[in-house]
């Protein structure tokens, strides 16, 4: 009788064992996928540098690199065949188009990061492009914006002194800048603005900019419709105005004509000197510094309106979010929550990447950096708007500028063309 007992207790005991391994290893086998466009050198810095919750033996964090130009494709073939990564990425505009294949920090983390801790850590913008309904979506690990490039010594060869602060201030300079042959055509331009994106890849951007710097009415108030164009056609409208003003610089009649699509892409022009000034972000630098490692390259705030009471600028980024189906959802937030929050991993990845920072106690420190500070504290006033799909959006106002400038629509029809086809 106890030789029998003893049997079944040791059965017991083997069997808790075995339980107690397989519960352990499928602790240790807790594997989270990351996608995204970044080189696997900044994300696998981060990784290995990770010491939050799950960090060790109990989490395995893997990150893939998915090629930037088919990113969306196959990033939505992954989630429609079920194989989809934990986490990846979207950009700062892209959050009603993903709303259905994510899932926002969970109830269960409430304690650890909340609308208030968004309000607080990050960029006022960051709340505007990925909180809402009370929910966070998704966070940053930097946030760039549009900023003025020039070349100095083009600059100090017309005698200006200082870069322009407001957009009349660049008008102005515009003569000093722009350089012409016999026939009348540009061979230095004074800036790369005014044309489509077949020249200039932030063409969108500098008239959404222009937009909202202009107190225009992007999106009805209960964010069912595009307003831009505003119910009113007429050439007043805020809207209409800056659209007006983006495109006189690619107008042969306009004194402000300086920039047309068959000067070549604006990367290009600039690092060959053919031009002076362009409009990009902190992200382009490294391009334009492998092109022409000895150009004399200044950075300055983005030009604002000479009345203007309110700072406004344009930003581009992207934040780390879950896929709805993760089965391991509340560590992939876990994971982002202390990845993002974190000065120290934040760091590593702006310093991989060369991009500015998102959290406000990094912006405060980077103040002083001389290549990132106008970067740094531009997200500070940055603005987006509510927009259902940034990529059509962008292809809208692109074909509403190369109507103006082809001939086809005034810009009155073409900016309300394009807001009938926003609303479509």
């Amino acid at each position: 009788m106890i030789g029998t007992a003893a049997v079944v207790l040791i059965i017991i005991v083997v069997i808790l064992f075995f339980n107690l391994r397989q519960h352990s290893n499928s602790q240790q086998a807790l594997n989270i996928s990351v996608w995204g466009t970044d080189s696997p050198k900044a994300w696998n810095d981060l990784i290995n540098n990770y010491t939050g919750p799950g960090s060790g033996t109990s989490m395995v964090i893997k990150y893939t690199q998915i090629d930037p130009s088919n990113y969306q494709n196959t990033i939505l073939s992954a989630l429609a065949a079920g194989n989809g990564p934990d986490i990846f990425e979207i950009g700062n505009r892209d959050l009603p188009q993903w709303s259905n294949f994510i899932t926002p920090v969970p109830t269960a983390l409430a304690t650890t990061f909340s609308t208030v801790t968004l309000q607080n850590d990050f960029p006022t913008v960051v709340g505007q492009d990925f909180g809402f309904g009370g929910y966070v979506y998704a966070l940053p690990l930097s946030v760039d914006t549009l900023a003025m490039i020039y070349n100095k010594d083009l600059l100090d060869s017309a005698g200006i002194t200082s870069p322009p602060k407001t957009w009349s201030d660049f008008e102005s300079d515009i003569p000093a800048l722009k350089k012409t042959n016999s026939q009348g055509q540009i061979t230095q331009a004074a800036a790369a603005i005014g044309g489509t994106e077949s020249s200039i890849a932030n063409a969108p951007d500098l008239v959404f900019l222009l937009m909202l710097q202009n107190d225009t009415q992007m999106v009805s108030s209960d964010y069912t419709s595009v307003r831009f164009a505003s119910d009113d056609t007429s050439d007043s409208s805020p809207g209409m105005n800056a659209f007006n003003f983006y495109l006189q610089f690619a107008n042969a009649a306009s004194p402000n004509y300086t920039w047309n699509d068959t000067l070549g892409n604006t990367i290009d022009a600039f690092s060959q000197g053919k031009t002076a000034i362009i409009f990009d972000y902190a992200s382009s630098l490294a391009n334009i510094k492998a092109r022409a490692p000895f150009l004399n390259i200044g950075i300055a705030p983005m030009p604002q309106p000479a009345n203007a009471t309110v700072v406004v600028n344009y930003p581009k980024y992207s934040g780390l979010v879950v896929n709805k189906y993760s089965a391991s959802y509340l560590s992939a937030w876990t994971f982002i929550i202390n990845l993002t929050t974190s000065a120290a991993n934040e760091k590593i990845y702006t310093t991989d990447t060369g991009t500015p920072p998102a959290l406000r106690s990094s912006i405060q420190a980077d103040l002083t950096d001389p290549t990132m500070s106008v970067f740094a504290s531009q997200a500070l006033t940055a603005r987006s708007w509510y927009e259902k799909n940034s990529e059509r959006m962008d292809g809208i106002m692109n074909s509403a500028i190369g109507n103006v400038l082809n001939g086809s629509a005034n810009s009155t029809a073409a900016l309300t063309e394009a807001q009938a086809a926003a609303n479509n």
